[in-house]
């Protein structure tokens, strides 16, 4: 899939999950995100771990929101009041709310994912106006450090481990923090060295590999342009009607145009 066709989804579902709060629309939005990163995603690579990050700030947002919100009218527990920031009422409506927050940020971070393992990172840089490839590759090799610096300290301890090493308290973590610092800082410095070596920065970006404009990735593109062009009129002309649950719980509205707008994200899906 052409990296440009992919970045223009993403808009797409970004703007829907986060251009209304009605928990309908979000719902379809991240449902059309997960089928597309399950379908696309490349081979070989593991979705568990996504699965595992965005469940977990899913439920952290339920949390904090039934926690923090002490508004609604029908109350599930009650906590001490001497709690700070917590105590009080937690009501069904915070809860919901919370949810509805939950769906809008998973609908995000499964979106931002699929531009990872869905394409890779050389063709987002090629995706990128001329003017900003030499930002795209700083940022594209700056996001390589954390996981460097991560298999660098996971090596470094094992080998400390297998020479007598044990941790005693936070002093004793120099041993093995300071090498793998050292050892991610090494790694910048070789890529560095090496892209000066292949003459980075020296003319125009050219690619070994383009990825061409197929047809798949013109239908994503149309589909993503169709989506969003039918969602702004759907805000323009007031067809995605408000949802709150506060004071009280609702049933949120539903209308045609933003339904199909959110429909219309899975195409890649059914397409690929």
């Amino acid at each position: 899939m052409n990296a440009r066709a992919l970045l223009l989804w993403v808009g797409a579902v970004l703007l829907l999950s986060l251009g209304s709060e009605d928990p309908v629309y979000r719902v379809l939005t991240l449902a059309a995100a997960a089928a597309v990163l399950a379908r696309q995603h490349r081979p070989g690579v593991s979705l568990r771990p996504v699965t595992k990050w965005v469940g977990l700030v899913c439920v952290l947002a339920v949390g904090f929101n039934l926690l923090l919100s002490h508004t609604g009218q029908d109350v599930l527990l009650t906590l001490p009041t001497w709690l700070p920031a917590i105590g009080g009422q937690l009501t069904l409506e915070g809860a919901v709310y919370g949810g509805d927050i939950a769906l809008g940020l998973g609908a995000c971070l499964v979106a931002a994912t699929t531009m990872g393992l869905v394409v890779e990172p050389q063709q987002l840089i090629d995706a990128l106006p001329q003017s900003l490839h030499r930002t795209g590759a700083a940022l594209g090799a700056t996001t390589t450090l954390l996981p460097r610096l991560r298999s660098s300290f996971v090596a470094v301890r094992e080998a400390q481990t297998m020479r007598g090493w044990r941790p005693r308290g936070l002093r004793s973590l120099r041993a093995v923090a300071v090498p793998s610092v050292l050892t991610a800082i090494e790694g910048s410095v070789l890529l560095a060295e090496a892209m000066e070596a292949r003459g980075f920065g020296s003319g125009r970006r050219t690619a070994a590999f383009p990825t061409p404009w197929t047809w798949l990735s013109v239908a994503v593109a149309a589909g993503a342009a169709s989506s969003i062009t039918l969602f702004a009129f759907a805000l323009i002309s007031g067809s995605v009607s408000g949802w709150q649950p506060y004071p009280t719980l609702m049933v949120p509205g539903v209308s045609w145009i933003p339904t199909l707008a959110c429909v219309m994200l899975v195409l890649p899906a059914v397409l690929g």
